[in-house]
């Protein structure tokens, strides 16, 4: 969520959709139908492009609060979801 007094929030708000957008392309790599050093290729790319998006937060809304709203988008994502349920239903299990 996007705090009312950043400056330059639509810039902060197109970062952020540009962050969601290159973990969800990372996730799908992850996860779906490609092989080997192309994956590996691939998710470093974003991973790398998110890190390059972090460095532009930072100008615009200080160090911490880019690494907290990174930290909120990945911890979000609908992989982590559902590998922190898995992680919670084998605890649960034991």
């Amino acid at each position: 969520m996007l705090a009312p007094h950043y400056p330059n929030q639509s810039e902060v708000a197109r970062l952020r959709e540009r962050i969601e957008c290159e973990q969800k392309a990372a996730t799908w790599a992850l996860t779906g139908p490609t092989i080997g050093t192309a994956q590996h290729w691939f998710i470093s790319r974003r991973m790398e492009r998110i890190g390059r998006y972090q460095e532009q937060l930072a100008l615009l809304i200080g160090e911490q609060a880019s690494l907290a709203l990174i930290i909120e988008i990945l911890e979000n994502s609908p992989a982590q979801k559902r590998e922190q349920d898995r992680h919670e239903r084998q605890e649960g299990g034991c």
